[in-house]
């Protein structure tokens, strides 16, 4: 095998190294002990630093044992020795590779002890992102061990491997630090998925609910709730049930949104007022209690809607969010309470209800703007009109309705999931 054939092969390993930062010093010494024989290898930290100083980051002497693992390189931890003496002024202000001799006041410096008091030091900057956060330092017993050494040459070479080296690092601790907000979101997630309501039964109605986020945590928020508890003493519990549905939709999807719509769920479960102030009241105090502490930086849509069943009687509040459909005998309307603001716009705000009247049979459907704007390869948006006709050629089973919308709705956007958090409930009024 000829000496370049050698060199190249010994690049191909650096180039596979995939082990930690200790490894990686070991590495280097090794790759280096042909042209650097009997010599110690250490790798200072300057970065973050005053101009003279560093952090020992790691040491591995002449016969390549381990004298100080090379476990915190970035100084992350702060658990490096850190040096200001003579001999590192010495050797950290040049910015070429250069090589220095110790005289008498740099042998005794608390540096060159823990570099195992070397007669002579070959300093190489190593360049990454446009700058020098670390120094590799070749330290020998003699004084004119680096006499013959071509600083260009080693000036290049150093810097391959070590950057060959810093690679997988890199990789590796974006990997992890991915994993850990990964793990973070996920637990957003499950967190939120615990605030959505767990099938509760209602006398009077069916539903179904398809709730899809985009990323792993949603800014779609609802709630579905029996209210006969609250409901007058001759109010006929035996037939059906009084209930509420709260739908909302906070700017934007993510982590950032899912955390509003918790505290939008916190809010809420809070509010004590009574029937009169319908949807537009539980609205009007959440919106004043969102803005406690600071200005938010993301808005809120919501549609929120009480049924009584022994009124046949809708009252419901839409707050800037798409108007709810509600089919009768086959006909789509859409029902929109006005012109109001989102929630997380004025803290003084106050919403009004409006009110329709619903019959056995009829359906109703809430959904999120994440249905109507999914759009197809071409960009073409589903489209509230889209969205009506299926509704009003659907099937009468809420589950039904429910897998012939969301059929639709992935076939239009080609996935099952979209771009934006979806939402769509369908609720049947069975008596």
């Amino acid at each position: 095998m000829t000496a370049q054939s050698s060199a190249f092969d010994l690049l191909l390993q650096l180039s596979a190294f995939d082990g930690d930062s200790a490894a990686a010093l070991r590495t280097l010494h090794a790759y280096f002990a042909k042209a650097m024989p009997a010599c110690s290898l250490a790798l200072a930290q300057v970065g973050g630093l005053p101009l003279g100083q560093c952090r020992l980051a790691g040491l591995i002497d002449a016969n390549g044992r381990e004298r100080i693992a090379n476990s915190d390189p970035l100084g992350q931890r702060m658990q490096t020795l850190q040096f200001d003496d003579p001999l590192s002024r010495h050797l950290f202000i040049p910015t070429e590779a250069h090589v220095h001799r110790l005289g008498t006041q740099d042998q005794s410096s608390a540096f060159a002890e823990c570099l195992g008091s070397p007669l002579s030091v070959l300093a190489i900057p190593i360049a990454n992102a446009g700058r020098v956060d670390h120094w590799l330092l070749f330290t020998s017993g003699e004084t004119n061990a680096f006499d013959e050494t071509n600083f260009d040459t080693l000036m290049v070479e150093a810097n391959l491997a070590a950057n060959l080296m810093l690679r997988p690092l890199v990789t590796r601790a974006l990997r992890d630090e991915t994993t850990r907000h990964r793990r973070a979101i996920e637990g957003m997630a499950d967190i939120q998925r615990l605030l959505l309501p767990d099938h509760p039964a209602i006398l009077g109605l069916e539903y179904a609910v398809h709730w899809q986020p985009a990323e792993t945590a949603a800014g779609d928020y609802y709630d579905l709730a029996n209210l006969t508890r609250h409901a007058p003493a001759d109010f006929p519990r035996d037939r059906f049930d009084i209930w509420a549905v709260t739908l909302a939709d906070v700017s934007g999807h993510g982590a950032a949104a899912a955390m509003e719509a918790a505290q939008f769920d916190a809010i809420l479960r809070t509010y004590q007022g009574g029937e009169e102030q319908g949807p537009a009241g539980a609205l009007t105090y959440a919106n004043r209690y969102f803005f406690s502490r600071r200005q938010r930086q993301h808005f809120l849509t919501a549609t929120a809607l009480l049924y009584r069943p022994d009124l046949q009687r809708a009252t419901y509040v839409s707050a800037g969010h798409p108007p709810l459909l509600h089919r009768h005998a086959r006909t789509v309307v859409e029902h929109d309470s006005g012109e109001q603001i989102p929630l997380g716009v004025l803290r003084d705000h106050e919403w009004t209800n409006a009110q329709f009247s619903v019959a056995p049979g009829d359906t109703l459907v809430l959904y999120t703007d994440g249905i109507i704007e999914a759009r197809n390869p071409v960009g073409e948006p589903f489209g509230i009109e889209r969205l009506r006709n299926l509704v009003g050629d659907g099937p009468d089973a809420p589950d039904a309705l429910m897998a012939s919308l969301c059929a639709a709705l992935f076939e239009h956007q080609d996935a099952l999931v979209g771009h934006d958090d979806q939402t769509l409930i369908v609720l049947c009024i069975t008596v």
